[in-house]
């Protein structure tokens, strides 16, 4: 408990605002990037469930030894092997909205001293602790491919490099983080896919209003020009030859 009262009052969060834009430009364009990416082979439920707000439908993190050689063009992968993605990435695509909204350009590599970037729900599927972490509903027959967390910007907080331990590891702080998640964003959004459910706390001592939080950052100043490159972005990805070994720029 301790812990996450140190660390609550750090974490930053997006201003909902700037989520709610991005909810609002992927329903505009759901019809023809869910066709897009089928036509891919590409699962979009992964990516585009109801309200997502996923930045970069299609854009993963690379997993396992071998998408990461492939990723870095020291390997190939097999090519009727489906990565389900457009393309791999190494943690750069989640970092571009946050750099437009407060330098109003692309990221490049460089971010805030002593602040990193950390996703609050698994996105990956190895050791996904998604069975742990939330309840599955009565949707989850469907596919569980969980994908397109990996670039919600209601998925991503920055947080100081010496509190990065606490949000990787303590069940606990991440529950109260994706519940601090949720009373920001939830109104206009669903920051999971609709086969999981964000559990009650344990006890009242670990509701959010018991916690300390600063003010979500950022303005809209710079959303709509997110929204063109991203956009733009995500045309050539799909419009690109399929295949892995795509860097974090979408480029070969």
């Amino acid at each position: 408990m301790h812990w996450a009262h140190a660390t609550a009052p750090f974490v930053q969060f997006l201003s909902p605002a700037i989520v709610q834009a991005v909810v609002e430009d992927n329903e505009l364009h759901r019809i023809e990037w869910t066709k897009a990416l089928q036509e891919r082979r590409i699962d979009p439920a992964a990516y585009l469930w109801e309200r997502s707000p996923c930045a970069f439908p299609g854009v993963r993190r690379y997993a396992g030894s071998r998408e990461i050689a492939a990723h870095r063009g020291h390997a190939q992968l097999d090519e009727n092997q489906s990565i389900n993605a457009l393309t791999l990435d190494d943690n750069d695509y989640p970092k571009q909205i946050w750099s437009f909204v407060f330098r109003g350009a692309q990221f490049s590599k460089f971010g805030p001293a002593d602040y990193a970037l950390a996703h609050l729900a698994d996105h990956k599927d190895h050791g996904n602790r998604f069975a742990k972490d939330f309840q599955v509903t009565e949707a989850g027959d469907g596919p569980r491919a969980l994908f397109g967390l990996y670039t919600c910007p209601s998925n991503t907080v920055y947080t100081p490099v010496s509190l990065i331990k606490p949000t990787d590891f303590v069940g606990t702080i991440r529950a109260l983080l994706v519940r601090r998640a949720q009373e920001l964003y939830g109104s206009f959004c669903e920051i999971l896919p609709p086969y999981l459910r964000i559990p009650q706390p344990a006890s009242s001592d670990w509701n959010v209003s018991e916690f300390k939080w600063s003010d979500p950052v950022g303005t809209t100043e710079h959303i709509q020009s997110f929204l063109a490159f991203r956009n733009e972005r995500l045309k050539k990805l799909i419009e690109m030859k399929p295949g892995p070994g795509v860097d974090s720029e979408g480029q070969r």
